[in-house]
């Protein structure tokens, strides 16, 4: 089957740096991973994929040569095959022993919270509100969006210590105009695509405690 729009957390090493990314599609057998960095072509990585309620799944998979009509920033990666990393994979996307879900969905809950954020480019930096979070990204709320794709700096000002910096995709943006007819906050929807393992550590442990207090 091919590869679904499916948004998870991704860990994995360009050369000596370990990042912290995201997927923007996912199958049992290969995964688009939305960096700033990507690594080279052929080059073989490790990568663990942070499938909801379960462990982080590795696997080692082979970077794909990109073909000159792709737009979207990252890389394909070809997992190395391994049957009990499939059927991991193939639970995760619904394909096995869960009911049907949509095709297109996010893995992970989306949770209402609100929190300054700094985001911007090196232009312009300007402080306004996250609406809601999840692991893979936020909702910004903001009357003047950044344009599709473009790539953000963002500084969340989380709860229990000083700011976490990483880098964004703006994924869906909402103009004021926008918001007015649909009745909904303006703003951008932006997807975590380069970070270390403190921002992933910071989001994963303010992700829970919303997630313990909503079941609370």
């Amino acid at each position: 089957m091919a590869p679904r729009p499916f948004v998870v957390p991704v860990r994995f090493a360009v050369g000596t740096q370990v990042l912290q990314a995201t997927t923007g599609a996912l199958g049992v057998d290969c995964a688009f991973v939305r960096c700033v960095v990507p690594p080279r072509p052929g080059e073989r990585i490790a990568m663990r994929l942070y499938l909801a309620e379960e462990q982080p799944l590795q696997v080692t998979a082979a970077v794909r040569a990109r073909s000159g009509s792709e737009t979207a920033m990252g890389f394909w990666a070809d997992f190395v095959p391994d049957k009990m990393a499939q059927a991991r994979i193939a639970r995760a996307l619904g394909l096995v022993e869960q009911t049907a879900r949509p095709m297109d969905r996010r893995a992970m809950p989306r949770y209402a919270a609100r929190f300054a954020v700094r985001f911007g480019t090196v232009e312009e930096f300007r402080r306004e509100y996250a609406t809601n979070i999840s692991v893979g990204g936020l909702f910004i709320r903001t009357n003047d969006p950044p344009l599709m794709e473009a790539v953000v700096t963002v500084s969340l000002e989380l709860p229990g210590g000083a700011p976490v910096e990483g880098k964004a995709v703006v994924v869906h943006r909402v103009t004021p105009e926008e918001a007015a007819q649909r009745k909904v906050d303006p703003g951008v929807g932006v997807q975590f695509v380069h970070g270390d393992d403190a921002f992933r550590d910071r989001i994963d442990r303010f992700v829970a405690s919303l997630s313990v207090r909503g079941t609370g």
